[in-house]
């Protein structure tokens, strides 16, 4: 019996670790849909045109991440590229954005992609701790193995200072965007 319980022990602490879900929750799962849904030109995703200007037209996106600020997906006109951000957090209080950006980078870090027809890629990246001093702190992510269709897609989590407020967003875009497209980008 003594040799029985350690190993139903390990056992039960193995099925309550899978059943928390170490890659699920809502940003991960919500980043996993629009990227998933890239092969179909994010139409599964694209809600009730919000804008138009040169060179782009905003969609609202279908894909919310909860607590997020505002979701857009933007198809740009001059090289039918596309991208998706997301405003995810926003506050005066650096400390708060920090602990935030944190949180968010764990999240979305080793995220498991699965595209039809693709093998599946993680999402990895290499964390970058925010300074107060610096505007803008950049998380590049990247797919591993980034082979096929998913090569062309970068994702990336920006920390910025804009008008007293510290902004964390969430972007997915297409390469290659061209140079009016990252333009176009800029103005968020």
């Amino acid at each position: 019996m003594s040799k029985l319980t350690p190993l139903l022990l390990a056992l039960l602490l193995s099925l309550n670790a899978g059943a928390q879900g170490v890659f699920s929750n809502n940003t991960n799962a919500a980043l996993k849909m629009v990227i998933e849904d890239y092969p179909n030109h994010f139409n599964n995703i694209k809600g009730d045109r919000i804008a138009a200007y040169e060179p782009a037209v905003d969609y609202k996106s279908k894909v919310i991440i909860p607590g997020s600020v505002n979701c857009v997906l933007t198809q740009y006109k001059t090289n039918e590229a596309f991208s998706w951000k997301c405003d995810l957090f926003s506050s005066a209080d650096f400390q708060k954005a920090k602990a935030r950006f944190s949180d968010l980078f764990n999240e979305i870090h080793n995220t498991i992609i699965k595209m039809e027809g693709q093998k599946p890629a993680i999402l990895n990246g290499q964390y970058q701790a925010p300074e107060k001093e610096k505007k803008q702190t950049t998380i590049t992510f990247h797919f591993l193995p980034g082979t096929g269709i998913i090569q062309k897609l970068h994702v990336e989590m920006l920390l910025r200072s804009e008008g007293g407020l510290w902004k964390i967003v969430l972007q997915v875009y297409e390469e290659p965007a061209g140079e009016a497209s990252m333009q176009a980008m800029a103005k968020y």
